[in-house]
């Protein structure tokens, strides 16, 4: 797969482009740099856009067969058009004889390997996926524009914004979210927020933004374990009433995590360190290192998970059977360990 950036620098442009994945706020920043790359602004006559389906591969290639208007080049901009998912042999065949003068850029949420816009534009090398990236990377970006603001953030604060922004990325409610998008205008209201401050901490972090619904439930089971009753029905109520979480979502993601906290045991016992162990689960390490620091595995022993999860599955009978409504039988099941 190709890089726009190093295209870019190295003055190699390449005539067609696919841009594709789930990062919005990638594809668009990678577009608006191409095009900025090429000279002609979105409104220049020599600059056409199609967005969704609403155009035809016939449309597009007359476009892209198109001499420039009193200029050396055109752009041809095709937006969730849909063909790098589907079968389009005129689009295709188009793509692998691209005048000198055009330059056609493919902004795709989802694409297809086998298809022949994507094998004409891949043999460009023209190709570049747009996910969500690493934890490190994120990081650093993040980080950059907090240095660019003249401020500094503490490791304590990465590790709390990471988790209020993206650590729950199997999050049903933001299934579709596009997430470094959602991280640039957090970072926006911390940084406004600390404006008379030179560093930004865990604390400014908690005060603004939102702490996600995995954050909430690692909350309800560390109160679990300190047999805090009043807390464990204070975030449940939370969760029911203000961010609307049905019970059997909220009892879902509780047992998912007890069964990860048993994966972990094992994992640490055989001697792994946080970070392989981390990665072993499949979840980010800062949520390792909270889970030690909070103490929380020293509360739920291996046994008394594997009992807590033997009467969730009796629980979740009940509330099949219609004996207990859902919302009284997590209730009830939370309370008699945090008793």
């Amino acid at each position: 797969m190709g890089n726009v950036a190093n295209d870019i620098k190295n003055n190699q442009i390449k005539h067609a482009y696919l841009l594709f994945g789930s990062e919005g706020y990638l594809r668009s920043l990678n577009v608006n740099r191409l095009i900025e790359a090429l000279g002609i602004s979105k409104d220049d006559m020599n600059f056409t856009s199609y967005k969704d389906n609403a155009c035809t591969p016939e449309e597009i290639v007359e476009s892209i067969y198109a001499m420039p208007f009193f200029a050396d080049k055109r752009v041809i901009y095709v937006k969730d058009s849909g063909y790098a998912a589907a079968s389009c042999d005129v689009l295709a065949k188009c793509l692998k004889n691209i005048p000198e003068t055009s330059y056609v850029i493919f902004d795709e949420k989802k694409a297809d390997k086998k298809c022949g816009v994507y094998k004409a534009i891949d043999a460009l090398d023209g190709t570049m996926e747009c996910n969500l990236p690493r934890e490190r990377d994120l990081q650093m970006w993040i980080g950059g524009k907090v240095k660019s603001a003249g401020k500094s953030i503490t490791k304590g604060a990465w590790d709390a914004f990471y988790d209020a922004t993206c650590s729950n990325q199997k999050d049903q409610d933001k299934k579709n979210m596009e997430y470094m998008a959602y991280m640039e205008n957090e970072i926006e209201k911390v940084l406004s927020y600390c404006l008379d401050k030179n560093e930004i901490t865990e604390e400014d972090i908690r005060a603004i933004c939102s702490p996600t619904f995995q954050n909430h439930i690692f909350d309800m089971i560390d109160a679990i374990g300190n047999k805090n009753k009043k807390e464990v029905l204070r975030l449940y109520e939370e969760l029911l009433s203000g961010k609307k979480v049905p019970p059997q979502k909220i009892f879902s993601m509780i047992i998912g995590n007890f069964q990860m906290m048993l994966s972990l045991h094992a994992l640490l016992d055989k001697g792994l360190n946080p970070a392989q162990a981390a990665s072993e689960i499949g979840r980010p390490p800062f949520v390792v290192q909270k889970i030690l620091k909070n103490k929380t595995l020293e509360k739920f022993p291996p046994e008394v998970i594997e009992e807590l999860l033997n009467d969730a599955t009796s629980t979740q009978y009940d509330t099949r059977t219609g004996k207990l409504s859902e919302k009284v039988a997590l209730e009830l099941w939370m309370l008699k360990y945090a008793s």
